[in-house]
């Protein structure tokens, strides 16, 4: 039992300075862009998106910021809802929103760079095509279940522009003063984030630790049969549950060998994806998510976006299932 403890205490001393630190920088940053007004004078570039979804102007401000950190556009949208200006279903649609502009970044950061050239042109296209249609199904969910549940939203929040009192209020404010005021706002926040993030990422390393979360992988012989692959296929989709990268290159390889075909290397790609959303979500996204948002509404968040995923390489597993 202690050496469990031990080994879980150091897996999170390993993860959680480096994150914490990211942490504090974008919560800090974030405050002082809003301090400044930059996020509004940008509202424009997600507003349309904020707009088709029945949203209030503040969801296109975190949109943009997600660009640069997803965690940046989460933390202002999370700061609203426990202002009350902003209910749990559009914080809800909102934070979906925001993990779309990973997409876009992944596209030029790991999928064109990484994944293409380990499963070869043909393969690592069509995987790319499955990664775009996870982003596109986010924002048609995000935009269908915001028209249908949600009524045109107007903030309570006016824009600088608008507001000539804040504009000059913000114009006269020195920046050192910007500075402290940011500081101080943010530190409540982040060590309470800090607490729930620690401790919600200690736990979830004594689960795998455990063998609560590798034990899954005696359940992936069954499913690559259902799928009509062969048995070389169980460990390098059963290593893609853990790490893409290292799976990839071993289906890469298996293709590359004639051991697998076209068809069944995308199928091996899918599978494996769609097992390793769960636990990305359990060992990387959950606690920060419930640190930002709460455990409540956070794991709702969590488990619409994890839903989606898994059911856009669901549906493409069952068009190369019939197709096989």
């Amino acid at each position: 039992m202690s050496d469990l403890l031990i080994r879980s205490l150091v897996d999170t001393w390993h993860i959680v300075p480096r994150v914490l630190i990211i942490m504090f920088v974008s919560l800090y940053a974030s405050q002082l862009l809003m301090e400044t007004g930059v996020f509004r004078r940008l509202e424009f570039l997600g507003r349309p998106l904020a707009e088709l979804a029945n949203l209030p102007r503040e969801a296109g401000i975190t949109f943009v910021a997600s660009f640069g950190s997803v965690l940046v556009g989460n933390t202002i949208i999370a700061k609203l809802y426990q202002e009350r200006r902003i209910d749990a279903s559009q914080t809800l649609l909102t934070a979906l929103l925001n993990t779309t502009p990973v997409y876009v970044k992944e596209t030029f950061t790991y999928q064109i760079p990484i994944m293409i050239p380990l499963l070869g042109i043909k393969v690592g296209l069509i995987y790319f095509l499955s990664f775009v249609a996870s982003g596109i199904i986010k924002v048609l969910f995000v935009i269908i279940y915001g028209r249908i549940r949600l009524k045109a939203s107007k903030s309570e929040l006016r824009s600088p522009d608008s507001d000539p009192a804040n504009t000059n209020v913000t114009t006269r404010r020195r920046f050192g003063e910007m500075l402290i005021l940011s500081l101080t706002r943010q530190r409540k926040i982040f060590l309470k984030v800090s607490v729930i993030f620690v401790s919600t990422t200690f736990l979830i390393f004594l689960l795998v630790n455990n063998g609560v979360v590798t034990g899954l992988v005696d359940y992936v012989g069954p499913l690559t049969e259902f799928f009509k692959l062969p048995p070389s296929c169980i460990l390098p989709v059963g290593t893609y549950m853990f790490s893409p990268v290292v799976g990839a290159s071993s289906i890469g390889v298996m293709l590359k060998d004639g051991i697998l075909s076209d068809l069944q290397g995308i199928t091996a790609c899918l599978l494996g994806s769609l097992l390793m959303l769960p636990i990305f979500t359990l060992r990387y996204s959950f606690a920060r998510y419930v640190s930002i948002f709460g455990f409540s509404l956070g794991s709702r968040i969590l488990m619409v976006s994890t839903s989606l995923g898994m059911l856009n390489r669901g549906v493409f597993l069952l068009f190369f299932l019939s197709i096989s």
